[in-house]
């Protein structure tokens, strides 16, 4: 089954509007946090990528699970 170029479409946004969304919060977190520091906060950046790109994965996955769904539903309607 070959990805709809919808599909990936929604999985590049949500992975942006995720990534810079997550750093932005981090960082609002990380300066209201008298502890916080610039350097230890760094650490948190690829686990931030790698939690987002799960979520975009599961964003367009289930957009293709759904679309699949719909159309057997159309077919099972047409019979």
């Amino acid at each position: 089954m070959k990805p709809s170029s919808k599909a990936v479409m929604i999985g590049c946004i949500s992975f942006f509007v995720f990534l810079y969304g997550n750093l932005l919060f981090g960082g609002l977190v990380g300066s209201l946090i008298p502890s916080g520091d610039d350097f230890i906060n760094s650490y948190f950046y690829p686990l931030y990528t790698a939690v987002t790109l799960l979520i975009s994965l599961i964003i367009s996955c289930t957009y293709l699970i759904l679309k699949k769904i719909n159309l057997l539903l159309d077919k099972i309607e047409e019979k």
